[in-house]
């Protein structure tokens, strides 16, 4: 399998991942657009139960960095990396140098703007998600999932973690000895990341 290839499965996951609705064969569900609520099918909550400088905090991926220090030992920024005070969007990436397929890897890092509407674990049902328990997370009017999928010599997986303030979603997953950033642990990025 060839490098393109395997880092081509985080994306196409967080296709997925972000777009629950795409799989499904209800058109109506298709066209609500994600920052809005349908008729009861999503959980209103109101913004500002968290600082809201949140993404203000990063100002460059390297901030970003040491909350996942131990997941990118031996990566690289890709080119595309960046953040500022409306977001980031931080990937670290196997260097070019690397010829062991074992090595290859990805790890990503999202933040978003918050839309103020969290959608529930059932109107997210059906597309392969689990949604991950946590009381901090709950307790700030958010939700946690994450969807995984086995390749070649990993577990690729692609978790986000929804509030109404700020969205994070962290693509990892398990690479043979090394720490794996799988669900649970991504999680805990997240959590560390906005502060909860």
């Amino acid at each position: 399998m060839t490098r393109t290839r395997l880092l081509a499965a985080p994306v196409a996951l967080a296709c997925a991942l972000l777009l629950p609705a795409c799989s499904s064969d209800d058109s109506s569900a298709d066209s609500t657009p994600s920052g809005s609520a349908s008729s009861g099918s999503a959980e209103e909550f109101t913004p500002g139960t968290l600082d809201e400088d949140i993404l203000a905090r990063f100002s460059s991926c390297a901030d970003i960095e040491p909350f996942v220090a131990d997941y990118i030992d031996g990566l690289e920024a890709a080119p595309s990396s960046e953040a500022g005070e409306n977001g980031a969007y931080c990937q670290w990436e196997t260097p070019d140098s690397a010829t062991d397929p074992d090595e290859i890897r990805t790890v990503g890092i999202t933040l978003e703007p918050g839309t103020g509407v969290v959608y529930s674990a059932d109107q997210m049902g059906g597309s392969g998600l689990t949604v991950i328990s946590d009381a901090d997370i709950e307790g700030a009017g958010g939700i946690a999932y994450t969807l995984e999928q086995e390749i070649a010599v990993a577990s690729v997986a692609v978790t986000t973690v929804t509030l109404p303030e700020v969205s994070v979603t962290v693509t990892g997953g398990r690479w043979g000895d090394l720490p794996a950033l799988d669900g649970p642990a991504s999680v805990t990025v997240a959590k560390e990341l906005i502060g909860i």
